[in-house]
């Protein structure tokens, strides 16, 4: 299996959509963040990445079309195109913040078993993350209700501290 460290600089407008979740999803790669700043207006993200070379090759060509890899500039998605969230309804959402308990928590790819294992989509929104110190990482689950509860009770099996920002999965309407 290869494996590379890749630096991400996400512009806003890139900083909202599920990169990392898709990198799982298409190139079948396994990530994990070694660092992680990310705020609405932009997004630093240092990236182990794991799989095979064309696996890698595919995933890395596809960060440089977004223009999130330093000296790569944003290609238009053809028309048409699909990206696997749009196969995934997202009727339920919740917000919710990951932190470590102990630093070497950062080391596992839990954003990509929850990408790989259920049927959601993940989204990290904010983050404040070293692999030497740990921090936080604030992502949107969404999907059908269901799902997005086995990913919340996967996410309490980890040993992290799973803080939702909200008290019930919500598909945004009024109760």
């Amino acid at each position: 299996m290869a494996e590379l460290t890749v630096d991400l600089n996400a512009p806003t407008g890139v900083t909202g959509q599920p990169i990392l979740w898709r990198l799982g999803k298409i190139f079948n790669v396994v990530t994990s963040i070694q660092r992680a700043r990310v705020s609405e207006d932009c997004a630093y993200v240092q990236l182990h990445v794991e799989g095979s070379k064309q696996e890698l090759d595919m995933a890395l060509a596809y960060l440089r079309s977004l223009g999130v890899v330093s000296g790569s500039k944003p290609v238009s998605a053809p028309a048409g195109t699909v990206y696997p969230e749009d196969e995934i309804k997202q009727s339920n959402t919740i917000d919710i913040r990951l932190k470590t308990v102990f630093p070497t928590q950062g080391n596992t790819p839990i954003l990509y078993r929850l990408g790989k294992d259920y049927h959601v989509v993940v989204n990290v929104r904010h983050a404040a993350f070293d692999e030497e110190e740990g921090g936080y990482v604030d992502i949107t689950v969404a999907g059908d209700l269901i799902d997005v509860q086995r990913a919340i009770t996967y996410l309490h099996t980890t040993g992290l501290s799973v803080n939702p920002k909200q008290r019930s999965v919500t598909n945004g309407g009024n109760l």
